[in-house]
């Protein structure tokens, strides 16, 4: 059965941070930057050339790769990020951030690395490269080797790791498992369960239903990219990210043919108000050396129908996302009373 492990992450700013004003995309590419200090091979662009990457935990987190399964190379990645929500774009020294973070059933194994590699924040940094000045305000210029200056190129924003909670949204429990000041980690243990959702799913009646969505929700049907939050294929996307986790990392799959049925049953479900608008944004990869689009519908719709069969189904989305990049936070929402 799937579980999740929801961590909410505390820092401290050492250095004043820059950030964008949805920050997804800066949080998951400073947690990949610091899992990658744990690489067997660094000087290789990407896993799929490892020749450990069978037994690296890591590549489970950063790279998720298996040429035998049904996805072949692409497979989900079992962790999302939930950004802070707050639209801040900057952080002065002293200021902290709160972000989520959920680890997906045996992907729990790797949080000992996950804290590692926020630890590593204090050396490599988050968010947008800012030039740092010298004691008269100019720019600190590098030097290389050979003594000649180069040209100013900045550094991220610093920061340490403070505070880190489990915390189960579905039952209000909430573990410290890291305290300010202390080293000792407590591995988490609140874990969300089938039970749990089952349970949420059935306090739920009527024929009509929000949902608000929190971060950029980028749903592809057929190679189209929709502009429109239509219950069909806002499901369908659902069903497969939630199958997909369960099969990969819960070892164990939903029935197909149950879920051809719900993909069907969900197409006869209304959207009878559309509060959502389109937001355009932009993801710079390091790696990959190119920018990439992770523009998406925020705001609610309300949906009507028989919504029974669906409710279990869109409980576990609030925690798995829905969508294109949701481990940079895109396709977060919440479900709500219409």
């Amino acid at each position: 059965m799937l579980t999740a492990h929801r961590l909410e992450f505390t820092l401290e700013a050492l250095t004043p941070v820059a950030l964008n004003e949805h920050q997804g995309a800066a949080l998951r590419g400073a947690l990949y930057h610091g899992l990658r200090r744990f690489c067997a091979q660094p000087a290789l662009d990407s896993c799929a050339g490892c020749q450990v990457v069978a037994a690296c935990p890591v590549a489970t987190l950063v790279a998720t790769l298996d040429p035998q399964t049904e996805r072949g190379r692409d497979l989900p990645r079992p962790y999302v990020v939930d950004p802070p929500l707050d639209g801040r774009t900057s952080l002065a020294r002293g200021e902290t951030l709160t972000f989520g973070l959920t680890l997906f059933a045996r992907a729990l194994q790797l949080f000992p690395y996950v804290v590692q590699a926020l630890k590593g924040w204090e050396e490599i940094g988050v968010g947008k490269r800012r030039v740092e000045a010298d004691g008269r305000g100019f720019p600190t210029l590098p030097q290389h080797r050979s003594g000649k200056v180069g040209v100013p190129r900045g550094r991220r924003g610093r920061m340490r790791l403070t505070r880190a909670v489990a915390t189960n949204p579905l039952t209000g429990a909430r573990q410290e498992v890291l305290r300010p000041g202390e080293r000792l980690v407590q591995v988490p243990d609140i874990p969300v369960t089938q039970a749990q959702v089952e349970a949420v799913a059935r306090q739920w009646s009527g024929s009509r239903l929000a949902v608000e969505y929190l971060t950029p929700t980028r749903l592809v049907e057929q190679g189209r990219l929709l502009k429109s939050p239509d219950f069909g294929p806002l499901f369908h996307r659902l069903w497969r990210r939630l199958a997909d986790l369960s099969r990969e990392f819960a070892g164990a799959a939903p029935d197909p043919d149950e879920g051809y049925r719900l993909v069907g049953l969900a197409r006869q479900v209304q959207l009878v108000e559309d509060h959502t608008h389109w937001v355009e944004l932009e993801s710079y990869s390091t790696r990959q050396r190119r920018t990439t689009p992770i523009s998406g519908l925020m705001g609610r719709a309300v949906y009507e129908g028989n919504l029974a069969p669906f409710l279990p189904w869109l409980v576990w989305g609030q925690l798995a996302h829905v969508g294109k990049d949701a481990v940079k936070g895109n396709g977060w929402y919440v479900i709500r009373d219409a």
